[in-house]
């Protein structure tokens, strides 16, 4: 029978052995690569030579530990870790987390101490533990099933009767003796005038430090040399030994969370692997791994990988590679590409279609035997595949793939699953804490799966492919949001892939006016502000603001932050600016401060100079509401309220002989929400031509018709969307700047109105207290953290996410389920006359060939309003116009 060999590596010792080493070697950058080098090589030379079944490496931590603060003079000789050495451990443990080993470093805990415990938990488990270090300390930790591994690999393995011969006394005892000899190397005193025999010879006849005080009178009587003056010393520096020994001896029970986690082997992601093995050109490595004799891959894992096998992309392989595909129908893909500075390319991509295997292609500047497809050759084959959506895609983030590949003039079609927005949802109708692997896979095999579930799950669970790591989170999925995720969440990428890469087109020029303007007004409000205080201060440092409004000024403060600061905020300077003009003046100064740096430098930035547009990324997976976001810029907080916010938003504009449409959802809040309350005033409110917002004013100010006012009617719509999302009277107040029991009014005459949306508010509440989640019209599940909370303030916030999360979700894919049903009429019938270009809350944004701007507006509308069926018709307004400002209302007219 085998041993089970587990190899613990003392990973500082590894970068000062490799360090020095190979101190010389670098990539084409600059950056050292002599660590990485070395290490790799270390690993896999332990490998090859013990056959380990589990390897952890242990960093020590850069805090203080026990001993630091037991002697201040403890390891203070030491030269600092040098730079060129700290710059290589970041991407060296992220080497060795893609080669799937463990690694640890616990705050304030010496690595001596984690490996100590960890070698004492795993020969519990009936492990052999070898330990990688040539720290003598270490030694003391040796036994019948612990041995040292000494890092020149020459001699034999240290072993209890190794220690002894060297030192003279037992392993157990390493920590006495040392502490009687002291250490230079770590700065530790011992007692002075022992040395190396004397503290063998005390040892052998004392077991311990403690045994020889517990005997020190009997001390002088030994056959030692110079007995007196070591007895003699042993008695004046008792503190010294005590210390020494404390300082010396390694804890070998330290806490370690998840101590099983550390006898299992990680998954490797060969992708990133290789990736960061192209960039520090360790070219050796590479070409092993696509020979199998890399021996972390091929020995260590070679149990868990045993059928797996890594096939490399030439031109003997690919056209059995495209083979396999067309009959299969269904595979993975990942791609990377990226250029340097010195417009040098790094190209990748990995394919799995069956178990076990993954076809590799990876661009080298080396023109050999391995190397003679280029990119461009590779993908010219895999074209019509990548584009025909008959042959169905899987990987992560897929929408990144799209624009890869665009660069190379080709347009993925057949989008079928990504597994960061499988993930996304899946944590989003999930407490992730509590979801146990084991009673998931018992729920699942109850389950039934779409068709091609045998192959997905083969493909996810067994070959090299970009979604393996997911696999426990996409099985959730299938079974719980099977629905919306086939029909709304997966075509949904196809839509936003399309609408980056047609992005929006800007008006630089207008820009850089707005920003030029904007830095003349600052700096005369900047005047104005000193001229008013008769100081010069940083304006836009909340500290400095502080001693000018409450200090120089003596202005009242009502509110703080959350470090307990005086606040500075918008609302704070609002209030403020009623009783002084000089609040106003640094407000106005604010707003222009943010519009120019939030806004205009970044929309400036964007602009892509070949295409003269912007291309921003829309994520899916960002929100807890299920709304899209974007970046890059971000296009959803454009500024509206403001009149120079507005402003912003000329500089987009269609292009020559093209015009914007803006399609609007109207009250689509409001409309949801008398869906699923099935209240009848509020279906007959929004039913009626007129405003919502001012039949609601009628009921909460208890008036007639004639009788209201715009301020009425803004008061209503404020109530409107507060109420719908349970806010309190004081919260109320506050928006509206009114006294709490005028707010309680208004509560309470809008509920008398609206009686059925208070049931169903507290119906849905409810709900989820008792399941921990709701559900959507789209069958969406969402779980609903701290709704059972026994904290008042985490539960109030659970109980108005409820009602927000099934409304904001909900708009969501009504937005969503039209956007893919206009792109796919797009595509197929007018792909060079119309394309969506922004989406932005309830509003969609189309660049349409002007003489077909009244054919798309009716299609637009109608699609709009009839692609979700409500209990109240949905409404969209249009708006067309060359800029994104002045957009005018559009009155349609049914086209022939």
């Amino acid at each position: 029978m085998t041993k089970k060999i587990t190899i613990l590596i003392d990973g500082n010792y590894c970068l000062y052995q490799t360090y020095f080493s190979y101190l010389k070697l670098k990539n084409k950058n600059g950056d050292s690569t002599g660590i990485l080098y070395g290490c790799i090589k270390i690993f896999n030379k332990l490998i090859e030579t013990f056959n380990p079944k589990n390897i952890v490496i242990i960093f020590d931590t850069p805090k203080t530990t026990f001993r630091h603060q037991l002697y201040n003079k403890y390891k203070t000789h030491r030269k600092p870790m040098p730079s060129n050495l700290k710059k290589q451990i970041r991407p060296l443990k992220k080497i060795i987390q893609s080669l799937g080993i463990p690694v640890i470093n616990i705050k304030n805990v010496e690595a001596d101490d984690i490996i100590g415990s960890l070698s004492k938990k795993f020969t519990k488990k009936k492990y052999y533990v070898f330990i990688y270090s040539a720290d003598k300390d270490l030694t003391q930790l040796v036994n019948k099933k612990v041995s040292i591994i000494p890092g020149n690999f020459i001699t034999e393995v240290l072993n209890e009767k190794h220690v002894y011969k060297k030192y003279g006394v037992h392993a157990k005892y390493i920590a006495d003796f040392l502490g009687l000899t002291g250490d230079s190397s770590d700065n530790i005193p011992g007692v002075p005038g022992i040395g190396k025999k004397t503290a063998a010879v005390l040892l052998k006849n004392f077991s311990s430090i403690s045994d020889i005080y517990k005997n020190i009178n009997y001390v002088a009587y030994l056959p030692i040399r110079n007995i007196k003056n070591i007895t003699s010393s042993l008695k004046k520096n008792k503190k010294k030994a005590f210390l020494s020994y404390r300082l010396t001896k390694i804890d070998q029970n330290i806490y370690i969370k998840n101590i099983s986690s550390y006898l299992k082997k990680n998954n490797t992601d060969i992708p990133l692997l290789l990736k960061y093995f192209k960039y520090y050109q360790l070219n050796k490595y590479i070409k092993q791994i696509y020979e199998n004799q890399f021996p972390i891959l091929d020995k260590y894992h070679k149990k868990k990988n045993k059928n797996i096998q890594i096939k490399i992309v030439n031109t003997d392989v690919i056209s059995k590679m495209i083979n396999i595909i067309i009959q299969k129908k269904i595979f993975s893909i990942a791609i990377d590409f990226y250029i340097n500075k010195e417009k040098k390319f790094f190209f990748y991509i990995s394919i799995s279609v069956t178990n076990y295997t993954t076809w590799w292609y990876i661009h080298d500047q080396k023109k050999n035997n391995k190397y003679i497809l280029t990119p461009n050759i590779i993908l010219k084959k895999l074209k019509f595949i990548l584009e025909n959506e008959n042959y169905h895609k899987i990987g992560t983030n897929l929408k990144k793939i799209f624009h890869i590949l665009k660069k190379f003039d080709i347009t993925l079609t057949g989008i079928y699953f990504d597994t960061s927005i499988a993930l996304y949802y899946y944590q989003l109708s999930n407490n992730i804490k509590k979801c146990k692997k084991k009673t998931l896979k018992k729920y699942i095999n109850k389950k039934k799966f779409f068709d091609s579930k045998k192959i997905i799950f083969n493909v996810i669970q067994k070959s090299l492919n970009p979604i393996k790591k997911y696999f426990q989170n996409i099985k959730y999925l299938i079974i719980n949001s099977k629905k919306p995720f086939k029909s709304i969440d997966i075509p949904l990428i196809q839509v936003l892939s399309n609408m980056e890469y047609t992005g929006v087109l800007i008006k630089k020029k207008i820009l850089e006016k707005q920003k030029k303007k904007i830095n003349n007004t600052s700096l005369k409000l900047e005047k104005k502000i000193y001229y008013i205080t008769q100081e010069k201060f940083n304006i836009n440092s909340p500290k400095q603001l502080q001693k000018i409004l409450f200090k120089k000024y003596n202005f009242p403060y009502f509110k703080k932050t959350k470090n307990g600061n005086i606040s500075t905020d918008e609302t704070v300077l609002t209030e403020l600016s009623k009783i002084h003009k000089l609040p106003k003046i640094i407000l106005q100064y604010r707003i222009l401060k943010k519009l120019k740096n939030t806004y205009l430098k970044k929309l400036i930035q964007s602009i892509n100079t070949k295409t003269k547009r912007i291309h921003t990324t829309y994520h899916q997976n960002s929100t807890s509401t299920g709304r899209l976001s974007s970046s890059d810029p971000n296009l959803q907080n454009i500024p509206i309220k403001t009149k120079i916010g507005r402003k912003l938003r000329i500089a987009f504009v269609a292009k020559k002989k093209w015009l914007l449409l803006t399609a609007d959802y109207s009250h689509i809040e409001l409309r949801i929400m008398a869906h699923y309350s099935n209240d009848k005033n509020m279906i007959k409110d929004l039913s009626y031509t007129q405003d919502i917002h001012y039949n609601s004013a009628k009921h909460i100010f208890n008036i007639n018709d004639n009788k209201i006012k715009s301020y009425h009617r803004n008061t209503a719509k404020i109530v409107n969307f507060s109420i719908l999302y349970g806010i309190s009277s004081f919260g109320l107040s506050r928006k509206l700047n009114i006294p709490i029991y005028e707010a309680r009014e208004y509560i309470k005459n809008y509920f008398l109105t609206y009686k059925t949306i208070k049931e169903y508010i507290k119906y849905t509440y409810n709900f989820a207290k008792k399941k921990k989640y709701v559900k959507t019209l789209f069958g969406r599940k969402i779980y609903i953290p701290n709704i059972n909370s026994k904290n008042k303030k985490l539960k109030n916030n659970a109980k108005r996410f409820c009602i927000n999360v099934i409304i904001q979700n909900t708009a969501s894919d009504i937005i969503k389920t039209s956007m893919i049903k206009l792109q796919h009429i797009f595509q197929k019938k007018y792909p060079n006359d119309v394309k969506i270009i922004m989406q932005i809350h309830d509003e969609l944004i189309f660049e349409i060939k002007e003489e077909k701007i009244s054919k798309f507006s009716y299609l637009i509308k109608y699609h709009m309003e009839n692609s979700t069926k409500l209990i109240v018709p949905l409404y969209v307004s249009i708006k067309i116009g060359k800029n994104w400002k002045e957009m005018k209302s559009y009155i349609l007219s049914v086209p022939k």
